[in-house]
């Protein structure tokens, strides 16, 4: 079994050239085909009112209804799983989507972008608070990775009609339909750009960054070997590595020590 994407004139072509058993007569593909929209026009047609499937024998050719090309399937020694699997993946594709499919995808969108709206008003007006740390480490999470979420605390913390709001942009990630552009486009709407833009940590925060790692460092010269020797080690390394990306981006000088 192969597949490939051809001249829609090459396609005819091809399906003139074999007449196997005819796969279009089987009661099962009317069926699958029916429930994704795909009525039967002929013998060996089917339509969704916009693209079509013709099946000569143990050949498919999907033309998409617009534009001159075409999706050609061999079927050949194919078991029924194997044509159905092919044939769930080339309709999910936008030039086989019925005008209710799309118009089902298109609702979708304003979905995510109402909600996406929403998280960012709800930033704008409240940074610091509660609901807005926890809607802005789920957005910077899912645009740079270098936030965590800590799941429990934002769903205590969101109410029912933000917690829908980010399930709504979560499904999306998780489908891959939410787009980078989406989140930094929100990230600007909600403040979150000129807000870092704007961020200056003081001196006074770096001090407490070195004031930490020495007393982390003190601590480690009266512990023996053991798992806590290690943990405390890490969390020295990531205070330092801290540090040094503050003054990184900021352009503190480097301390002497």
């Amino acid at each position: 079994m192969h597949t490939e994407n051809v001249n829609a004139s090459t396609a005819d072509s091809i399906a003139k050239t074999e007449n196997d058993e005819p796969l279009a007569s089987a009661s099962w593909l009317a069926e699958f085909l029916a429930a994704k929209g795909f009525n039967r026009e002929s013998v060996e047609t089917f339509s969704n009112g916009k693209a079509t499937l013709r099946f000569n024998g143990n050949k498919l050719i999907a033309h998409p209804g617009s534009g001159d090309r075409a999706w050609c399937a061999d079927f050949v020694d194919a078991d029924q799983s194997t044509i159905q699997l092919l044939l769930e993946q080339i309709l999910k594709m936008r030039p086989f989507l019925s005008d209710a499919e799309l118009a089902d995808e298109k609702a979708e969108q304003k979905r995510v972008d109402a909600a996406l709206m929403g998280i960012a008003n709800t930033v704008r007006e409240g940074p610091d608070t509660g609901t807005g740390m926890q809607l802005r480490r789920f957005l910077w999470s899912l645009y740079n990775m270098h936030h965590l979420v800590n799941l429990w605390r934002m769903t205590c913390v969101l109410d029912a009609t933000r917690s829908a709001w980010v399930s709504e942009v979560f499904v999306s990630a998780l489908v891959g339909t939410l787009k980078e552009d989406d989140i930094k486009t929100t990230l600007v709407a909600a403040g979150e750009m000129e807000r870092w833009d704007q961020v200056q940590p003081s001196a006074s925060h770096l001090d407490g960054l070195r004031e930490a790692e020495r007393a982390i460092e003190s601590v480690l010269r009266t512990l023996p070997p053991c798992h806590s020797h290690t943990e405390l080690k890490h969390a020295q390394d990531a205070l330092c590595e801290a540090e040094a990306a503050i003054r990184r981006a900021k352009e503190y000088p480097e301390s002497e020590s």
